[in-house]
């Protein structure tokens, strides 16, 4: 009997629920991480969380770029009775090993979207059970990712993880016959390396085979990597392919000698025989593949799924319970947005009177900030507050560009990679940097927020262009 088979009544066991990461001191308390696993979230649970974030913390609930919940503001004196609550209502591990190994990211339209090459599903929360049950798994290091994608309208192509699982269509001699996941090691659909493909119901064991090769292959080198890409990049993918090689099944790379494997920019490039195809580029995700902004809605062919945003990936416990109220079932998405599930009528209009964003084209999707002075202990200015200021007065600028970054110091944890304008701030006032990440070489220098807000609303496109 395959993992698949016996998840469908799967049993009640220790380290198989969902659960919290441990709680991390932030400015504003404890921070609760809540892991969604597959990112479905039922409305019933939805409204519990949102109950109990506003009895225990301060009501404020992120988004956060795993697809997972954050309630903020917990007081240390409240902890035990927050987690006996989530204990209770099935959202915490036993123990904290098997709780730091689950780390699966999935996508939010999974059985939704029936443009998705396969309900990924069953394999993602079969996966999660088998990370938390193998204690030979509780070695990882507590970052390391996996990916499980389906395809279809709110693809994961462009997020990067240490072992990845994307679903593709297979036709043999014209024929469909059926689907396997392409397994990639560190990286994005695009820059992952290909290791092979494997039907689905092997792909659990094919998972635990390849964390236990990291584990033994990483510990031969002087410096140990963390992460997949680490590993392959020094002893290259054939090492980790020979030892799993009979979870694998054709087509793989030493198998395409008649072409590349395909691409989701190069849909329909033909391997012969046989063939395999990703699933289209999303829409309303941008221009472009790696133009995508950091929030990005999905909005769905109504009635499957209804997309909201929320300024910054924030809400609060109110607004959770409200959309939940609109819903059966609430998806968390890996670009701090929600989708409902078959929205019952009038949630569009309700979503937006809760402050909501609905429209993919909005400019505020476009910015990306950290909790700044309000939420952190190392933050001297109002994130948040001054992100908005932007948006307000520098609407052409962020109709031109990806994203705009504010960051409350230079480690810029809510996005440590390049943005078009990043503002960095030290000791109230702010650096601003082009086309660099947080603390790059400033294009001005010590502002006051006002005067930080008022410079990049006055910069120019063609001034941004000549610093590319």
């Amino acid at each position: 009997m395959s993992a698949i088979t016996q998840l469908r009544n799967p049993p009640r066991r220790r380290g198989m629920c969902p659960g919290v990461l441990a709680p991390m001191e932030v400015g504003d308390g404890l921070l609760v991480r809540v892991r969604v696993p597959a990112g479905v979230l039922p409305a019933a649970s939805a409204k519990r969380i949102a109950e109990l974030g506003r009895r225990y913390g301060n009501g404020l609930v992120d988004l956060s770029h795993r697809g997972n919940l954050q309630l903020r503001g917990v007081a240390a004196a409240d902890m035990a009775a927050l987690i006996a609550e989530l204990r209770a209502l099935g959202y915490v591990s036993e123990d904290a090993e098997s709780e730091a190994v689950r780390n699966v990211l999935t996508s939010p339209t999974a059985g939704l979207d029936g443009t998705a090459v396969l309900d990924v599903r069953p394999y993602a929360l079969a996966l999660d059970a088998r990370l938390a049950a193998d204690r030979d798994l509780h070695r990882l290091p507590p970052k390391f990712g996996w990916l499980v994608d389906g395809g279809g309208q709110a693809s994961l192509f462009d997020s990067s993880t240490d072992v990845r699982f994307d679903a593709v269509a297979v036709a043999v001699a014209g024929a469909v016959d059926g689907p396997l996941f392409r397994v990639g090691l560190g990286g994005t659909v695009e820059g992952a390396a290909v290791l092979g493909h494997c039907r689905p119901d092997d792909l659990v064991e094919l998972a635990a085979a390849l964390a236990r090769a990291f584990l033994e292959l990483r510990h031969t080198l002087a410096e140990p990597p963390r992460r997949m890409a680490g590993l392959v990049k020094a002893l290259g993918v054939e090492a980790l392919r020979e030892r799993v090689a009979e979870l694998l099944s054709c087509p793989h790379p030493s198998h395409a000698a008649h072409g590349p494997l395909p691409s989701p920019a190069g849909q329909g490039r033909e391997l012969s025989p046989p063939q395999t195809s990703f699933p289209p580029p999303p829409s309303g995700g941008g221009s472009g593949w790696g133009q995508t902004p950091p929030t990005r809605l999905f909005l769905g062919p109504q009635p499957s799924w209804l997309g909201v945003a929320f300024p910054f990936g924030r809400l609060d416990c109110d607004r959770l319970e409200a959309l939940a109220a609109l819903t059966h079932e609430i998806r968390i998405t890996p670009w701090r947005a929600l989708l409902l599930a078959a929205p019952q009528d009038g949630a569009a209009n309700t979503a937006k009177a809760l402050g909501g964003i609905l429209d993919h084209g909005d400019i505020r999707l476009k910015l990306t900030a950290c909790s700044g002075v309000t939420g952190c202990d190392v933050g001297t200015t109002d994130t948040h507050a001054d992100g908005l200021a932007i948006a307000e007065r520098a609407g052409g600028l962020l109709e031109a560009v990806r994203m705009v970054h504010v960051s409350g110091c230079a480690k810029g944890c809510a996005h440590p990679g390049a943005a078009d304008v990043t503002l960095t701030a030290r000791d109230g006032v702010y650096d601003v940097a082009l086309n660099t990440t947080p603390g790059g070489t400033p294009w001005r220098s010590g502002l006051t927020p006002e005067a930080a807000v008022t410079a990049v609303a006055d910069l120019s496109v063609e001034e941004l262009s000549c610093v590319r």
